[in-house]
């Protein structure tokens, strides 16, 4: 099974998706590291010097290229889903981590300096985005709590759905 955790930058993606790999045995993979990686860059550097359609066109690649035959858990990057043909790239369960905008805030205080975010304010984007997470996910998960709490509904989700 694939699991895609998607949802705003600083909505706890990186961070359930890691834990939620390890409770499960699934493997765990960063997309954004992967094109970090495939790219030799940051991606703050990609951005700065290729700017956000190119970046899009590498997250396609990188959706493109994950393994079709093992279990794992995908954290996305926050914009993955400002391109529709990503979500048929996706051919599996898709976790939107539903955040509130001031806990998002309060977690990226200490966090790098997202690059959309040197363009636009988290509300915009927040605005922008909402309803496009809504049409890719197959599950809506409030992530206003600890990752433990978070976790447990994802947990219990899907034990419901292997039971059914």
């Amino acid at each position: 099974m694939k699991i895609f955790l998607i949802g705003m930058p600083g909505s706890g993606k990186t961070t359930i998706a890691r834990n939620l790999a390890k409770k499960l045995g699934y493997t765990y993979i960063d997309l954004d590291g992967m094109i970090e990686k495939e790219a030799l860059l940051f991606i703050e550097d990609i951005f700065e010097r290729y700017g956000e359609k190119k970046f899009r066109v590498l997250e396609t690649e990188a959706l493109r290229s994950l393994p079709s035959n093992q279990n794992i858990v995908v954290a996305c990057g926050g914009g993955i889903v400002t391109k529709p043909e990503n979500k048929d790239l996706m051919d599996g369960l898709k976790f939107y981590l539903d955040t509130d905008v001031d806990i998002i805030k309060a977690r990226l205080e200490t966090d790098y300096q997202r690059p959309l975010l040197k363009e636009k304010t988290l509300e915009q984007l927040y605005d922008e985005r909402y309803f496009h997470y809504q049409a890719f996910s197959d599950v809506v998960i409030s992530n206003n709590y600890d990752i433990e709490t978070t976790l447990k509904v994802i947990l219990n989700y899907l034990d419901h759905e292997v039971t059914l």
